[in-house]
């Protein structure tokens, strides 16, 4: 749900800028009328090298936010890995012993055969619950370095396009 929210937010940004990118087209054509031909050029050349700058740097800045905010969804996600292991592990020693001390007041040994089943039975469960988690936190960590990627791509487009529509105007004038 986080992906797809980061990814509305990313497009809306795009539009933005697109938005951003449509007005100093419209201002460079009402200053194209003013201009002599090759002062047209000048400044359309100085229009689109301002454009493109002002993109990559908007770019960078959405990338580099996004990255601080990946980080830390990872931290998070290793902070909260840590503290379930420990409660893991903790609520295992409580089980066993507990376990333990059931057998002990029965007048049964933990080492008899199906004492030791038993104990072996509470580690493995709780063993497959790590691995559970160790997966879903792999998940998570996945549709972080997906959500990146996304934004790098949506860059790459963006940059494209208006290089595209540069050349274009450039031709048309």
């Amino acid at each position: 749900m986080g992906t797809l929210s980061s990814a509305v937010k990313v497009l809306g940004q795009f539009g933005n800028m697109a938005g951003s990118i449509s007005s100093i087209y419209s201002g460079y054509n009402a200053a194209k009328t003013l201009l002599g031909d090759s002062d047209q050029k000048d400044a359309l050349r100085r229009e689109q090298e301002l454009a493109m700058r002002q993109l990559i740097e908007a770019q960078n800045a959405g990338l580099q936010k996004a990255e601080e905010q990946a980080g830390l969804e990872r931290a998070k996600i290793t902070a909260d890995a840590q503290s379930a292991e420990t409660a893991r592990r903790a609520a295992l020693k409580r089980a066993m012993a507990r376990q333990k001390v059931q057998y002990g007041s029965s007048g049964l040994s933990a080492v008899d055969g199906s004492g030791e089943a038993v104990l072996l039975g509470m580690f493995e469960e709780s063993d497959q619950e790590r691995q559970m988690r160790e997966r879903l936190d792999g998940l998570r960590n996945q549709a972080i370095d997906l959500d990146i990627a996304d934004r790098n791509r949506i860059n790459v487009l963006q940059r494209t396009q208006l290089q595209e529509r540069q050349k274009l105007d450039t031709m048309l004038l």
